[in-house]
């Protein structure tokens, strides 16, 4: 069987169909190894703290999962977000969160991971998407967050504004952080500018800058190295009315969603657009 490892392959295709030239964008196997991240002894912090459980807990090494009997879980008092500053930009590939096994499972709804450069983390675009309801209710406890494409980040962060029934608390027993190598890194990471002409010669609309979708989940998610490539995207998917783009990651997400039920949320380096189709 074919098998790539250690490097980045991609491959322009360009051929004929029924006498029209097509060029078929770049298809990325990214299938370099990921590494761990030593997080132990970097600067962590939170909101606030619950009693004596610390940001620093939730990168201590130990993933005892028994808040009570392990003393190894950070636990923020409200309004949760929690963050770690790496001390240099890294290649960010996926980050696992270790949440608490003794109760609570479902105060992990909704958590969202944010990597990035800047140090106020909600500038800062998601890596991947928000933890869901059966991933929290995962008693193991370990739930992968895969950042698709990779992101260059500073800082790694978790945050949470879906209201549990009984507390809105942050608790993390274990935050594992592994990386590519930097130089590797594809670099559409980096933000870019958008043709204003976008909207008109695609038949979408522009809906919202710094926003993304949020009143529903996603038909499809892939890697797009552009808005214009999403748009195609959308357009081969019939299901799909409108999408959104994130210009630090490439991360292009499908809806179902149309214009009138539109309902966006902050999101910095995130454009939506409709898709208008005749």
């Amino acid at each position: 069987m074919a098998h790539c490892e250690g490097m980045l392959l991609e491959k322009n295709l360009l051929i004929i169909l029924f006498g029209i030239l097509v060029w078929f964008y770049p298809l990325s196997c990214w299938c370099l190894n990921l590494t761990a991240l030593d997080l132990q002894g970097m600067q962590a912090s939170q909101i606030s703290d619950w009693r004596n459980y610390s940001a620093d807990l939730a990168i201590d090494g130990n993933s005892n999962t028994n808040v009570s009997g392990g003393g190894s879980c950070s636990h923020t008092d409200s309004h949760p977000w929690w963050k770690v500053d790496l001390g240099a930009n890294h290649c960010i590939g996926r980050v696992t969160l270790v949440h608490r096994g003794d109760c609570c499972f479902k105060r992990m709804n909704g958590a969202t991971v944010r990597a990035g450069t800047q140090s106020n983390i909600f500038n800062n675009a998601a890596c991947g998407l928000p933890v869901t309801s059966d991933q929290s209710l995962n008693t193991v406890g370990h739930i992968p967050i895969v950042c698709d494409p990779p992101v260059i980040a500073r800082y790694v962060s978790v945050d949470d504004d879906v209201p549990a029934s009984n507390s809105n608390a942050l608790t993390l027993c274990e935050v594992m952080v592994e990386e590519y190598p930097m130089a590797d890194c594809p670099q559409s990471t980096t933000a870019m500018n958008i043709d204003p002409s976008f909207s008109i010669t695609c038949m979408s609309t522009l809906m919202f800058v710094d926003k993304q979708i949020t009143n529903a989940r996603p038909l499809s998610v892939d890697n797009k190295k552009s808005p214009m490539q999403c748009f195609m995207y959308c357009k081969i998917n019939n299901e799909c009315w409108s999408f959104d783009y994130v210009m630090t990651s490439g991360q292009c997400r499908l809806y179902d969603v149309k214009a009138g039920d539109l309902k966006a949320d902050d999101q910095p380096g995130c454009l939506v657009y409709e898709v208008v189709r005749g």
